[in-house]
């Protein structure tokens, strides 16, 4: 009689690597809200978002930044560079979050060890280039309202 051994092997999915594909989800989800939003800045009967500005049916003028007044309904946003590069860098957080999440569930289905482990840091690099994206964005867009607030009070003050 010969002896023989089996090998099963076990895959055991780390809690941690599901928590950032669940995360990756609804990173998603919030940043196709924070695209379609209006509600970037607010005023009495105007709010503008990234893409597009409303004005309220009965919003006191002058509307802010001076904004033509057409009527109640939602326009193009402003021509401000600022808005602009706010806009492409939460796409890019965006794009590169859905990519980063389709490695984390590549590298979740995946029975090689060595895929699974490039999968894995390729992700990681991918949500930090995201992180990074949103961050200045979200320096970029408060900093330059600011000094254009800024610049609105020095053109008032000059004026009088």
């Amino acid at each position: 009689m010969t002896q023989s051994t089996t090998v099963e092997t076990i895959t055991i999915t780390r809690p941690l690597k599901v928590i950032a594909l669940i995360c990756g989800l609804i990173v998603i989800v919030l940043m196709l809200l924070t695209l379609t939003s209006t509600d970037w800045l607010l005023s009495a009967g105007w709010r503008q978002g990234l893409f597009s500005h409303c004005i309220a049916v009965n919003a006191p003028t002058p509307l802010p930044f001076n904004v033509p007044d057409n009527g109640p309904d939602c326009y193009p946003t402003r021509e401000v560079g600022y808005i602009r590069v706010a806009a492409a860098l939460c796409i890019v957080t965006l794009v590169t979050d859905i990519v980063a999440t389709l490695l984390t569930g590549l590298g979740l289905r995946s029975k090689d060890q060595r895929t699974k482990y490039k999968f894995y840091r390729v992700a990681v690099y991918v949500m930090l280039l995201a992180l990074l994206s949103l961050l200045i964005a979200l320096i970029v867009y408060p900093v330059c309202f600011a000094a254009e607030l800024n610049l609105g009070k020095l053109l008032t003050y000059n004026y009088y």
